[in-house]
């Protein structure tokens, strides 16, 4: 017998929550891609107005940014579709593609900052 003595309502209430808790998940995903690419943004505008390094050097950085920008993007489409019983492993993968996406984006920034 489940929790709130009706094994049906207790499976009813669990998959809501689960089905919640991926909204919220990829609505978070969705976000930090979003955000990721307002920083492509503001850092091209930065190297153009500090003129510290030439747009030959961000160019190439700023590509690599938006390829990995499309990647986890498409990570994230993924998850949206994935089945229940494999979804912690594409949340996994998309959280991966974020993570190379941000060590990514703080290499171009650091790139900038340079005196």
């Amino acid at each position: 017998m489940g929790i709130f003595g009706d094994d049906k309502l207790q499976d009813e209430r669990i998959a809501a929550l689960e089905g919640h808790v991926r909204e919220l998940t990829q609505t978070v995903q969705a976000n930090q891609a979003d955000l990721v690419e307002a920083r492509i943004a503001i850092l091209m505008l930065q190297a153009e107005v500090d003129e510290k390094i030439s747009a030959t050097d961000v160019d190439p950085a700023i590509v690599d940014m938006n390829d990995e920008l499309g990647k986890a993007r498409k990570e994230l489409e993924r998850s949206k579709a994935a089945a229940s019983d494999s979804w912690a492993t594409l949340q996994g993968s998309v959280n991966n593609a974020f993570e190379s996406l941000r060590t990514s984006v703080q290499k171009a920034y650091d790139q900038v900052k340079k005196p």
